[in-house]
């Protein structure tokens, strides 16, 4: 082969190497626009709307990964269910787009306790869940932290326009049903059952209480 046949041959094979980058470089761009779209999607799937917490499937599935784990460890975990006293009033009284901000904020304050090992979603309506790692004392501490900081929370009433109302505020208070590993065992849906019967005592007894099983 003389010496201007190679060149062309060498020629055509850089087209070929650059039109095969350019490909590559598309099929890239395409399959991050793809995983970006999926992963969107995905937490879409995983989060509540309103809230931006757990939905109730996604939040079964960390804590039994949870749940394993500190059977593994022979360590305790438990779950609290916190439920807005007398939410119904709120939105009877003051409007649907006030309840959603009473919510909302409620949502905010337990989003602050999320951590690797204690994970907060909402279970429907105005009931929110924690499940998370640590002793019965933690747990009832962080219970009656919540209870306490979700009692001094306050805003302004929404109008019908969604506008705040500047002469009309809203308040607020939960109660807290608890129910640990070391008293219940490491089975999710008892140990839920029980800190739902444990959040009924707390409402029989007057709400805006936190109550242990």
């Amino acid at each position: 082969m003389n010496q201007k046949n190679l060149e062309n041959k060498l020629g055509e094979i850089r087209h070929l190497l650059s039109h095969l980058h350019g490909e590559v470089t598309a099929l890239e761009q395409s399959y991050s626009q793809i995983l970006l779209v999926l992963q969107r999607v995905e937490g879409v799937a995983n989060t509540d709307d309103l809230t931006g917490l757990l939905r109730r499937r996604t939040f079964f599935k960390k804590w039994q990964n949870l749940l394993k784990e500190c059977q593994r460890l022979g360590e305790d975990s438990g779950v609290l269910i916190i439920d807005i006293d007398f939410f119904k009033r709120i939105n009877d009284t003051h409007g649907h787009p006030t309840g959603d901000e009473v919510i909302k904020r409620i949502a905010l304050l337990l989003k602050q306790y999320e951590s690797p090992t204690c994970f907060v979603s909402r279970l429907g309506g105005e009931e929110f869940a924690i499940a998370a790692h640590g002793s019965d004392a933690e747990l009832l501490g962080m219970a009656e932290m919540i209870r306490r900081r979700a009692e001094r929370l306050h805003g302004p009433v929404v109008g019908s326009d969604g506008k705040p109302l500047s002469n009309i505020e809203w308040k607020c208070t939960v109660s807290v049903g608890m129910a640990s590993t070391r008293k219940s065992g490491s089975e999710a849906t008892r140990l839920l059952k029980t800190a739902d019967e444990a959040l009924y005592d707390a409402k029989k007894k007057g709400r805006n209480q936190v109550s242990a099983a």
